[in-house]
């Protein structure tokens, strides 16, 4: 288990080196080879994953992986969080900016550029797939194996925040680094709830992540409606963990056993 975070994120930071050095000076490097290397870091996780399940299960495994990433055979009231959570907490985050600190409503992509937001978020969903086959697909089960549902997420957490390092010293992120390791670790025991919810599925997660990214209600545009998507995101896992209890994050029945097999 602890081979897929080394070979992840050795994989991602490798291929995410010559634009790191680029960026900041010390070698550049021809703009054939920033090009070739633009996208291969996301692949980290899917290749650390895919790489050990074929060692160890050869293609009987490969295909149980893949399979992860598109069953549907759970229950469907669980569509509910899955596609109404996000955007309710960042449409509550956009109705208290506006009557705490009296911000205007944003623009929202989807309904001013419908066509434009759509294809960036294809492309977050391909991205988003290629990290929960990883982080999810391979590894939770594996931690869940070991501990329980909560640590295992703050676990992932610790190496799934890291992996994003390098941005940082590209001058990508403007958010501080552990501010947004912080909500790594509160999107980290989200997805766990929704995938043991949802009988381990990938797709759930998948489309969940992508909605974390793709924003449809912009709360990082200010830091009122930042500071206030935080705090609900905050009361929502706490409330999860709570409700749902550590051990499981789930209430389906204990016989049903968490691991790597699917």
């Amino acid at each position: 288990m602890w081979w897929f975070f080394l070979i992840a994120i050795g994989f991602t930071w490798l291929f995410q080196l010559p634009q790191t050095l680029d960026s900041r000076g010390i070698i550049k490097s021809p703009a054939f080879l920033l090009q070739l290397v633009r996208y291969l870091p996301a692949f980290g996780p899917f290749f650390a994953a895919f790489l050990l399940t074929f060692l160890s299960d050869g293609m009987r495994g490969i295909k149980a992986l893949l399979k992860k990433g598109w069953d549907t055979k759970f229950g469907k009231i669980w569509w509910i969080p899955i596609l109404l959570l996000l955007p309710a907490m960042e449409g509550l985050t956009v109705l208290l900016a506006r009557l705490i600190g009296g911000e205007v409503f944003p623009d929202l992509e989807i309904f001013t550029q419908p066509l434009s937001y759509t294809k960036a978020s294809l492309s977050l969903l391909f991205l988003a797939a290629l990290e929960e086959y990883g982080w999810r697909g391979y590894a939770l089960d594996r931690l869940q194996g070991r501990w329980n549902a909560l640590t295992s997420s703050l676990i992932l957490a610790a190496f799934w925040g890291p992996w994003h390092l390098q941005q940082w010293f590209m001058g990508g992120r403007d958010v501080p680094f552990f501010a947004f390791w912080y909500g790594i670790v509160m999107e980290a025991i989200l997805l766990t709830w929704i995938y043991n919810n949802t009988k381990r599925s990938l797709l759930p997660v998948i489309i969940v992540h992508t909605l974390f990214n793709s924003q449809i209600f912009p709360t990082w545009n200010t830091p009122l409606s930042a500071m206030l998507f935080v705090l609900i995101w905050t009361i929502v896992t706490i409330t999860i963990i709570f409700v749902w209890g550590p051990r499981r994050l789930s209430r389906q029945p204990s016989n049903d056993k968490l691991s790597p097999e699917g």
